[in-house]
């Protein structure tokens, strides 16, 4: 009866050990889990409301920022998640169309800009951009100015390895010119999450440079 018993309480305290760093490692996997949760609904009340200028702001900035295949900060993931496209939503549709406008006069130069951009993320691999009938035109001022170039930007995003969202394709069109029409699709290829696809008009003039973002 004692060598059973003596067998029997190392077994015991061996199932007992394993048992608690079973559960201190699963309770450490679920306390990161929801810091991580808790961080991105501080993020989402800090990032919502933004003004569509402080979106294209943000998106320009993690345009510039990231190479791709790099992963986004869990703020920028966040981002992403709350004022990207996401692909196969049904609120959706193949090949979407939205026409833009804007103007901006400085300094006696006025820009105005409108016609459309278009997206299709919604097939498996074969995505595409462009614009259509998009016209830039100097309506004031335009003996003051050097160059007036307008592009359409098109960023995808999806998972990068196992370690979060980056950016997995980006590229753009772009026409220059005082007065122009920028008809244009780019096609490329890539498994995409989310996407975006903006317009930015650069006006370089005598008295410096600004920036038109049609909505």
């Amino acid at each position: 009866m004692k060598k059973v018993f003596i067998l029997v309480v190392p077994f015991v305290f061996v199932l007992g050990f394993l048992f608690n760093n079973t559960a201190d490692a699963s309770f450490g996997l679920s306390q990161d889990s929801r810091m991580i949760e808790n961080q991105k609904e501080m993020y989402k009340q800090e990032l919502a409301n933004l003004s569509f200028e402080e979106v294209i702001s943000n998106f320009e900035r993690i345009h510039n920022e990231y190479n791709i295949g790099e992963v986004f900060s869990l703020k920028d993931q966040v981002f992403v998640e709350m004022y990207a496209k996401k692909a196969n939503s049904p609120g959706v549709s193949l090949f979407a169309v939205k026409s833009i406008s804007g103007s901006r006069t400085v300094n006696g130069v006025t820009v105005k800009v409108n016609g459309e951009i278009k997206d299709d993320i919604q097939n498996l691999l074969a995505q595409s951009f462009g614009a259509s009938n998009l016209k830039t035109s100097t309506t004031a001022g335009a003996s003051k100015v050097s160059s007036v170039e307008t592009a359409v930007y098109h960023d995808a995003y999806g998972l990068v390895g196992s370690e979060g969202i980056g950016k997995v394709y980006s590229g753009s069109i772009s026409t220059s010119g005082l007065n122009t029409t920028l008809t244009a699709t780019k096609n490329y290829t890539g498994i995409v999450a989310y996407a975006v696809t903006w317009c930015t008009v650069t006006v370089n003039h005598s008295g410096g440079t600004f920036t038109i973002n049609p909505n």
